[in-house]
């Protein structure tokens, strides 16, 4: 007959226990809240609009010339991102193309993006001030580089246009309005719903501009919208493919990744980027001096738009 004896006498006995048991424990324990942390770190939104399979073609957002491109989305299009920050848009190309765009690298030299509350659908007039409530907001300029190939054929989105700044989605009518300077490539069409399109002008609209050409109707291209609800951490992925070193820094911040690093941006925890980069070296690095002591999260984008985020610590 054993006789079981409370934790405080088997210290005084002597008795050991086990380690094993405890061990497993606290592993299966530290494992379940790195899942969790990572879990909520990697969810991410993404809406396409409109959520139909018709096919058809325009070439605004991809013209190698100067063009305005306005798109308005019905609220009810976008209830899964209400109260997440919009961090990037992509476009892809129609069913029908036959290889990958570019066929060379492109640039636009200035890609601008802008997005707003806006009318309902069908409301839209052919004036884009018209078409905006409240206040736009710039969510992207500069250079937009495109890769070679980086625009697939296959019918997915694969390339990102990621902002510099991610917009906070309350829940209200959308505008997205893209603004650029031509590119020194190729026009080529994207995936669109026509004008006759069932939802066309009710749950989504769309007008446009040249430089030779007054506002006009247009097709709506069909648009991957990706968010998080949480700035810096969520509008972007972390994973195991970018690591940074010293950890924490005091001066230089050394960025390891197995991807060809374009640009490089710091935000600090309550979103707001404090630091920006162009980058063309296989291993970057980034002089942290200048910020105040803290938590940041850096971000890293690659040659074909896909974002990475790494936490470092400011010492």
């Amino acid at each position: 007959m054993s006789t079981k004896l409370p934790f405080s006498d088997l210290k005084k006995s002597g008795y050991q226990l086990p380690f094993y048991p405890f061990r497993k424990i606290a592993f299966h324990a530290l494992a379940l809240s790195m899942m969790l942390m990572f879990s909520s770190v990697k969810s991410q939104t993404t809406v396409t609009v409109p959520n139909l399979t018709v096919a058809g073609a325009f070439t605004g957002p991809f013209a190698n010339s100067a063009r305005t491109y306005q798109m308005i989305i019905d609220d009810s299009q976008l209830t899964a991102l209400s109260g997440q920050y919009i961090s990037s848009i992509s476009f892809r190309l129609p069913t029908s193309a036959t290889a990958a765009w570019p066929v060379s690298d492109t640039t636009f030299p200035d890609y601008q993006v802008y997005l707003s509350d806006g009318v309902d659908p069908v409301n839209r007039q052919l004036n884009f001030a018209a078409n905006v409530v409240g206040t736009q907001t710039q969510v992207r300029s500069g250079s937009l580089s495109i890769p070679a190939g980086s625009v697939s054929n296959n019918g997915s989105f694969t390339f990102n246009i990621n902002f510099n700044t991610p917009y906070l989605y309350t829940g209200t009518n959308l505008v997205i309005e893209v603004r650029h300077t031509g590119s020194n490539g190729i026009t080529t069409s994207i995936d669109a719903a026509g004008t006759s399109t069932s939802g066309y002008a009710s749950l989504f609209t769309a007008c446009w501009s040249s430089s030779t050409t007054s506002v006009l109707q247009g097709n709506f291209s069909y648009v991957k919208i990706s968010s998080g609800s949480s700035l810096g951490v969520k509008s972007v992925e972390i994973d195991g493919s970018t690591t940074v070193y010293p950890n924490p820094v005091k001066d230089q911040l050394f960025v390891k990744s197995a991807n060809d690093i374009v640009e490089l941006n710091i935000f600090n925890l309550v979103g707001q980027k404090v630091y920006s980069q162009k980058n063309s070296a296989r291993n970057p690095q980034v002089n942290v001096s200048g910020l105040a002591k803290g938590n940041y999260i850096l971000q890293t984008i690659d040659k074909t738009g896909s974002s990475t985020s790494t936490k470092f610590i400011k010492e």
